[in-house]
């Protein structure tokens, strides 16, 4: 497919980027440019403003087969952060690999808003960590904080400790393997949650076709999907989150487009009160607040 790039002449980095961007724009690629850059960039070892400081460098041998066989990827909907192996967030550099969802730059609001609940010494506790980042960017934080992260794929536990180990923050993390609540029991620290925190599958089942190519067919679908019930991991977190808790303690999840209502409402009625509501970039409630007792 990318043999379409002629072979005769010198690539400088100008000229390779250019093409890449035009290629990616008739691929319907929905940042050509920027996906050109991070795609060099990456395979150069170099920061993306170093392309713009040495333009007129030309890329040849293993850069260029190496950028050739990303850019293919690429087109074919792979999403950069898998090509590469790496994303960031929150400023902090996280592994990312097919068992787990890339993370999103509205998450981000889910760590800001844990930032200004928590009163250290806190015990802390994410439900379906996944990559780790919601988790490792609150211990990089909040060094005196207790933390416990969970998820039910032990595959999405073991990038999560790389990415604990790759900030630093390895030591002041405790990673647990278990469904939802279940090890918050186990650890015997019901009523003693002063931070529940989740970004739980929200994708109903019905929704999943009409996915953009890039997430529906490279993100695992488990940690998307909730099944025909879009509410079914919220109303699991209403149900135990009021016993997890200790008095005063803060829940707060990311939710889906058009689902913020519903989801305050399952929360009032489990007993929770102040319900807060948290816009994201554009506009749309996309973190939800609650405090027991």
């Amino acid at each position: 497919m990318v043999h379409a790039m002629p072979e005769e002449r010198p690539w400088t980095i100008a000229a390779l980027l250019e093409w890449t961007r035009q290629y990616f724009a008739r691929k319907e690629i929905e940042k050509p440019r920027l996906d050109a850059e991070v795609l060099l960039a990456h395979v150069l070892g170099i920061e993306r403003i170093a392309l713009y400081t040495g333009f007129e460098r030309v890329v040849k041998g293993d850069f260029l087969a190496r950028y050739r066989e990303c850019v293919k990827q690429r087109a074919e909907h792979c999403p950069v952060a898998y090509i590469t192996g790496r994303k960031e967030f929150m400023s902090l550099t996280f592994e990312v690999s097919p068992d787990v969802l890339i993370p999103r730059p509205e998450t981000e609001l889910l760590v800001e808003r844990a930032l200004m609940a928590r009163h250290e010494p806190s015990i802390i506790v994410e439900i379906g960590t996944g990559s780790g980042n919601i988790a490792v960017a609150l211990a990089v934080k909040l060094p005196q904080a207790e933390i416990i992260a969970t998820d039910i794929s032990e595959a999405a536990l073991r990038v999560a400790r790389r990415n604990a180990r790759l900030n630093g923050v390895d030591s002041k993390i405790r990673f647990i393997h278990g469904d939802m609540l279940a090890p918050v029991t186990a650890e015997g620290l019901t009523g003693r949650v002063d931070v529940l925190v989740s970004n739980p599958p929200y994708v109903a089942e019905e929704e999943w076709a009409n996915l953009m190519s890039d997430v529906r067919d490279y993100e695992p679908r488990p940690a998307l999907v909730s099944g025909k019930d879009p509410l079914k991991y919220y109303r699991v977190l209403a149900r135990g989150a009021p016993e997890a808790l200790s008095p005063g303690g803060r829940l707060m999840v990311e939710v889906g487009a058009d689902r913020a209502e519903a989801v305050g409402k399952l929360f009032e009625d489990s007993g929770l009160r102040r319900i807060e509501y948290v816009k994201d970039y554009e506009g749309i409630d996309r973190v939800i607040e609650a405090t027991a007792g």
